[in-house]
């Protein structure tokens, strides 16, 4: 099983690739947010094998992100 996590400012972009990602066999999608601080503290908590980050969010910028996770990237 591949874990998923969609990160996403904008809720229709989840809503697209939520419609994708349930159509793969062996990928279930175990978190969704639209607030990429709380979803940091998700991911550093939680085995994630792939996440669909967008890279234009307010607070906290996709590459931002994945430079905070640099331990598990």
């Amino acid at each position: 099983m591949i874990r998923c996590a969609i990160i996403d400012d904008e809720q229709h972009a989840i809503d697209v690739l939520k419609v994708h990602i349930s159509r793969v066999p062996g990928m279930i999608l175990e978190y969704e947010s639209t607030n990429p601080i709380e979803a940091l503290h998700y991911v550093r908590q939680h085995d994630i094998d792939l996440i669909f980050l967008d890279i234009q969010m307010p607070e906290l910028n996709g590459m931002q992100f994945l430079n905070l996770l640099h331990e598990k990237t």
